[in-house]
């Protein structure tokens, strides 16, 4: 599988993505005893690079599916890498792998790099920060909610925090009170969402809430963190 979307900004610069899909397995043995994640399981992946193109050059990211379907297509990722392999921590590897493949060779550079594990979940680097975020979203009778986190540092197991332990946010959503307030105000409660994340779940996970987003129909609520939060 394989998306290209260029877009021209104002000032002339181009920006080009493309999309890359692999089928994989991973164990992450690194998780708690008795978690379902430590054993064998699989996902479709979708992996989107986005990058800034210099010098009217061509901006063809093809070279990256093909290094994702001949390392990590139809694979066990515990053979092909030597890290643990989360979400978090391949888009690290695919992020630095595009520096050293794609940047050394052609005029372009990377914008960001995003490891889609379902169409639910996610992990996002940034090209210009380095910042890498996961991003879970929630649907509900009343329109999505997705959450992004973000972390100090990532450490060999990557997010101590893994997309798990955001259940109990998900479980809330569905509670009444929570059920009625979307009911009644939509992406208007997003700010509502957002405190009680931070009051209940923020201070069990080592993930430290950057948004939330909030859409219903054609109306988005979007909550973000302020830099003295």
């Amino acid at each position: 599988m394989k998306a290209t979307k260029e877009k021209c900004v104002a000032d002339g610069q181009v920006t080009v993505a493309q999309s890359f899909g692999f089928s994989a397995s991973h164990e992450l043995r690194q998780l708690p005893a008795g978690h379902k994640c430590r054993r064998n399981h699989g996902h479709n992946y979708t992996v989107t690079a986005s990058a800034l193109v210099h010098d009217e050059a061509r901006g063809d990211l093809s070279p990256l599916g093909d290094y994702l379907a001949a390392t990590f297509d139809h694979r066990l990722l515990n053979e092909q890498v030597t890290f643990h392999p989360t979400s978090e921590l391949l888009v690290v590897h695919l992020a630095e792998w595009f520096r050293d493949n794609m940047e050394s060779a052609m005029p372009i550079t990377l914008v960001e790099m995003v490891v889609s594990e379902t169409a639910t979940t996610s992990a996002r680097y940034d090209g210009v920060t380095g910042e890498i975020t996961i991003s879970k979203t929630f649907t509900t009778s009343h329109g999505g909610v997705t959450l992004v986190l973000g972390a100090d540092g990532l450490d060999e197991v990557g997010f101590i925090t893994d997309f798990g332990d955001l259940k109990p946010f998900g479980a809330y959503l569905q509670a009444p009170d929570a059920d009625a307030g979307l009911r009644a105000a939509g992406p208007a409660l997003v700010a509502d969402l957002a405190g009680w994340f931070v009051d209940n779940i923020e201070p069990k996970i080592r993930g430290r809430l950057v948004s939330v987003r909030v859409g219903s129909g054609a109306t988005t609520g979007l909550w973000e963190r302020g830099d003295a939060s």
